[in-house]
């Protein structure tokens, strides 16, 4: 099991994005956006290779993704309107995405095996998101769908782009269970 840090995507004009190994060296880069029908997000490994990428193949209120490997189509991304709680498919890979993507809590499973976790921590400079990788083969592949979710869940609701507190999770578990 690999720990990487992905930076939280406060300001949208900013295109690159870095994901960190646990000595906070730079282990991956990420490049490009997500928005318009066309636009890719590239994942990189330090000498300026891709590794993965995510393609926008529709736009809309619930877009559709590719999910390309070393330029191999592994798998497809679809939103649907969700509560508080999400649910994701990663079509073809067979993988489900669980969890709260607008406080960046969830996982992604395939089976009974999880192969990533992702927590939002704080360090002095700011947020971040702390993904845990089970098969480190893997990991450009969870940076980058980890990066999408960033971008998708501060579309979602950016008030909540702060750690969640026992406050915040009681407050919008009773809003959803009043609406």
């Amino acid at each position: 099991m690999t720990i990487y840090y992905l930076d939280q995507q406060h300001d949208r004009k900013q295109r690159e994005n870095h994901a960190y190994n646990s000595d906070f060296t730079i282990a991956f880069n990420l490049s490009g956006k997500l928005g318009s029908k066309n636009d890719v997000l590239y994942v990189y490994d330090q000498h300026g290779n891709e590794l993965s990428r995510i393609r926008q193949v529709s736009y809309g209120i619930l877009p559709r993704f590719q999910l390309l490997y070393h330029d191999k189509y592994v798998g497809s991304i679809g939103f649907h309107f969700g509560g508080f709680r999400d649910l994701i498919f990663i079509h073809y890979l067979d993988w489900v995405v669980t969890g709260e993507i607008t406080s960046g809590k969830y996982r992604i499973i395939h089976g009974k095996t999880r192969l990533l976790e992702v927590n939002p921590v704080e360090f002095p400079d700011g947020l971040y998101y702390e993904l845990n990788v089970t098969f480190d083969k893997q990991a450009p592949v969870h940076v980058a769908i980890a990066a999408l979710l960033d971008s998708w869940g501060t579309k979602k609701d950016r008030r909540l782009l702060k750690l969640p507190t026992p406050a915040t999770r009681y407050k919008y578990k009773m809003a959803s269970r009043i609406n």
